[in-house]
């Protein structure tokens, strides 16, 4: 009898200690409860939530917006002037150096301009010319086309 009672005693022992174990856990973890759902302020958890909701929704309106407004900048870039070349020569090969230059304007369309500048020993005389998607409506010099040639090999600014 007396190893059944030791026996027992060791199952009663150990149900004690893990009784004891268990009621310090369920407190912790209480305790824990407490200090999580009454937050800082005393706010509940559902407060919390929800305005962490609000302001997530607000944070996708703004990513919308701003996403709409992305792709219009996009759009609109290809309107601005993006590529250039610039070209100096010298138109008169008797005299002079490479005063004269001409300078392509396009933007993502290849439209724009072409600025060229004839610098002689009397005067000064500047032209441009409209490019429309590349082609223009009046004959280019070899210089302008190497100018728009430039521009178009260019990485875009």
């Amino acid at each position: 009898m007396s190893n059944l009672q030791t026996i027992l005693g060791i199952f009663g022992s150990l149900a004690l200690a893990l009784s004891a174990l268990a009621l310090w856990q369920v407190r912790s973890l209480n305790k824990m409860k407490s200090e999580f759902f009454a937050g800082r302020k005393g706010a509940d958890l559902e407060h919390i939530i929800e305005a962490i909701k609000a302001e997530n929704e607000s944070l996708r309106q703004d990513q919308s917006a701003l996403g709409i407004a992305l792709h219009e900048l996009k759009t609109d870039q290809n309107f601005a002037l993006q590529k250039f070349g610039v070209v100096r020569f010298n138109p008169f090969n008797d005299s002079g150096g490479n005063f004269s230059f001409c300078i392509a304007l396009l933007n993502g369309h290849n439209t724009g301009l072409v600025i060229t500048s004839m610098h002689g020993r009397q005067q000064n005389r500047v032209y441009t010319k409209k490019i429309t998607e590349g082609r223009s409506e009046a004959e280019l010099t070899e210089e302008e086309q190497k100018a728009i040639k430039q521009a178009n090999d260019k990485i875009k600014i």
